[in-house]
């Protein structure tokens, strides 16, 4: 759905996830495992092809103890992978900067004698990051000099492209340097994000996902998708309804915003978050015809914030868009139907776009009732006296009822309307609009 105005959407969403949103300190804090930093070697016969899963206990001090064989494909080379393990040197994990004892599981690789792979990247920085300079790069990140991490980074790529632990700490620098769409792009260039880097990428598809719902639907469908995968929370799932809104699929999305609806609640502390999801849930309703569901989200907005601006911008600019919509497929009584609702709906501006573009419907019908037509546009006139599109349509409106009536004071109104509605359009300098009401004037029948 095109709605006329998407800005307040991207807002809302960042709301949200600006709430869940991890300081730097947190990820200073972060969970990082351990990992192999020298292969070790073995004596053992390697018996053939295979994978064997190993579990290691690592120490804070860097010692270590193989506690066994947790999976394997050919248990023949399982004294080798023990071996392996066993002489392999490793870097303890780290909670934040300092290290801390825990277990280590990972893969080792057989290709018929050879051992093609010691352990699977499970770090930030280390032994699979193909040389790349990971650990300035993540100190950088850590001091907070995310731009020079982001440059650090994206000369690390230069050497080592695609490689996935300097992508995973650009997507965190781009992240806190508040760039979210782009670390969204470097998140979906990670085909295995790990889980020291989970929670910050969901948020970073989120918050993308939003961002570039009008722009890209259909990349902003994906990238909420991502986030639901990595973290199914309230976030994530907002983002992946907004996405759906602007993919067409009203259902979905109304299922989808829904459900992050109910489950804040009545949590007082949740109001702001319940704003920006209403807002959007509205439309949901709005896009499904469901009126009640409507009216009961536009209430609650009310009851929420009885000072803002509540609801009724948002309904206004639905149906003024469902309005000009149906003009485009010549549905000129749904047209009128829509605008309407978009006059009764919104604010006194609104108002006036609404009876403008009534006016409008009216006299493209088959058969105009440009009394009618004069009517809505007399209250476009009288809500905004210096409008030239209301003066225009007014104008119009007369020259359609002076074809019939034939009455000099009929054309004196048309003429004056039209007149009127040309200089205006000229102070606006909106020529165009201008050229439309000279060439009206010109035809107007003797």
């Amino acid at each position: 759905m095109n709605r006329i105005s998407r800005i307040g959407a991207a807002l809302c969403a960042f709301a949200i996830s600006a709430a869940a949103t991890p300081a730097l300190a947190q990820y200073a804090n972060q969970f990082t495992p351990a990992k192999v930093s020298k292969q070790g070697t073995t004596t053992h016969n390697i018996a053939g092809s295979g994978t064997v899963e190993v579990k290691v206990q690592v120490n804070a001090d860097g010692s270590h103890k193989v506690i066994g064989v947790l999976h394997s494909t050919n248990p023949g080379d399982n004294a080798a992978a023990l071996d392996l393990a066993q002489s392999a040197s490793y870097t303890p994990a780290h909670r934040g900067t300092t290290a801390v004892p825990s277990f280590y599981e990972y893969q080792l690789k057989f290709n018929g004698k050879v051992v093609v792979a010691s352990a699977e990247d499970q770090g930030i920085s280390g032994g699979a990051s193909g040389g790349a300079d990971t650990g300035s790069i993540d100190s950088l990140v850590r001091a907070g000099k995310y731009k020079d991490a982001i440059a650090r980074a994206n000369a690390a790529l230069l050497s080592s492209p695609g490689n996935p632990a300097v992508l995973q700490l650009l997507g965190i620098a781009q992240f806190y340097d508040n760039d979210f769409v782009e670390s969204a792009t470097t998140f979906s260039r990670v085909e295995d994000i790990k889980k020291p880097f989970q929670p910050i990428a969901a948020q970073a598809f989120a918050t993308g996902a939003v961002r570039v719902s009008q722009s890209n639907p259909s990349e902003s469908l994906d990238w909420s998708r991502k986030a639901v995968a990595l973290a199914p929370d309230a976030t994530s799932r907002f983002s992946l309804g907004v996405a759906q809104l602007a993919n067409k699929q009203y259902a979905d999305a109304l299922t989808t915003l829904k459900a992050v609806h109910d489950q804040l609640g009545d949590d007082p502390k949740a109001k702001a978050a319940k704003l920006n999801i209403d807002q959007e849930l509205l439309q949901a309703y709005l896009a499904n015809n469901d009126q009640a569901g409507a009216a009961t989200i536009a209430a609650e907005m009310k009851s929420l914030d009885p000072s803002g601006p509540g609801p009724a911008k948002a309904m206004a600019q639905h149906y003024l868009q469902a309005g000009s919509d149906a003009m485009q497929t010549s549905d000129y009584a749904t047209a009128l139907k829509d605008f309407d609702l978009a006059a009764s709906a919104g604010s006194a501006p609104d108002a006036v776009t609404a009876n403008t573009f009534a006016a409008f419907a009216i006299m493209k019908m088959d058969k105009p009732d440009y009394v009618k037509a004069k009517d809505y546009a007399t209250k476009a006139v009288t809500g905004a006296p210096q409008d030239p599109q209301a003066n225009y349509a007014l104008g119009i409106a007369y020259v359609g009822i002076y074809s019939t009536s034939k009455k000099a004071d009929d054309k004196t109104q048309a003429l004056t309307y039209l007149k009127k509605s040309d200089e205006l359009a000229k102070a606006a300098g909106n020529e165009g609009l201008a050229l439309q009401i000279e060439t009206q004037i010109k035809n107007i029948p003797q």
